[in-house]
């Protein structure tokens, strides 16, 4: 996203600037050197985009959330909801969830899944998640936790590719369990250092780097016209692998 972002304004001969800190702590020469911000939604509050708009700088939230406001759309939800359903079909109940990759970009996902869920009668309540907390040492221990559960879920969603390969490696390797037969993996971003990996993960694709040159041009055009940023909505990508397969008898 910000590969996409630094694109557009180098076309028009400007920068990106990255902030954490609060818009209440911005001094106001910094404040007034933006001409808008593409707002990341962690950790922050409805009161900080009441300070951006009483600051006249328009912003677009990126990616899905629920504070209020434009937003940036890359189709995680319905993606995670698809997918969901895909397993649902195949006949899978024991389905478990394999997150802490990200907390923007899990939100959304975990959203769609208990969407599927809750459309086919079943709790999201009663459905696992185990999560790394955005702890890259805690993987291989949440992994081995998610693969000893008993009973074993049928069919794992994992919130990025890397953790549905992690998963996979050990599932096969360690755990003797295969894949898809006994255990279908599912996952979501379509890493290109992954797809030589098999079995090739079932996945899908965000298109991160046009909605970032988007965002970009939405707010140059936003900051010289007056008027907010418009919603940008973007269509994802499923990518057939070799790790999803119907539930088995006996499984």
């Amino acid at each position: 996203m910000i590969r996409g972002a630094l694109t557009a304004m180098a076309e028009v001969r400007s920068a990106v600037m990255l902030i954490s800190t609060s818009p209440e702590e911005w001094r106001p020469e910094k404040a007034s050197s933006l001409g808008g911000v593409i707002v990341v939604p962690d950790e922050v509050t409805v009161n900080d985009l009441d300070i951006l708009k009483n600051r006249k700088l328009p912003y677009i939230i990126f990616p899905e959330s629920d504070l209020p406001g434009p937003r940036v759309t890359l189709g995680q939800r319905e993606a995670a909801r698809q997918m969901t359903k895909r397993l649902l079909q195949l006949g899978h109940r024991r389905i478990a969830l394999l997150t802490g990759y990200d907390f923007c970009l899990d939100a959304p996902k975990r959203m769609g899944v208990h969407d599927a869920l809750r459309e086919a009668g079943i709790d999201p309540a009663q459905t696992p998640e185990f999560s790394t907390h955005e702890k890259e040492g805690a993987i291989l221990e949440t992994v081995l936790n998610l693969l000893h559960l008993r009973p074993r879920p049928t069919a794992v969603i994992a919130f990025d590719d890397s953790l549905g390969s992690i998963l996979s490696f050990h599932a096969r390797r360690k755990e003797g369990i295969l894949v898809p037969e006994q255990l279908s993996i599912v996952s979501f971003h379509d890493w290109p250092h992954l797809n030589c990996i098999e079995p090739a993960l079932t996945t899908v694709r965000f298109d991160f780097f046009t909605a970032g040159q988007q965002a970009a041009r939405a707010l140059n055009q936003a900051a010289l016209t007056g008027t907010p940023a418009p919603d940008l909505a973007f269509e994802p990508c499923y990518r057939p692998g070799q790790t999803l397969g119907p539930v088995l008898n006996g499984a």
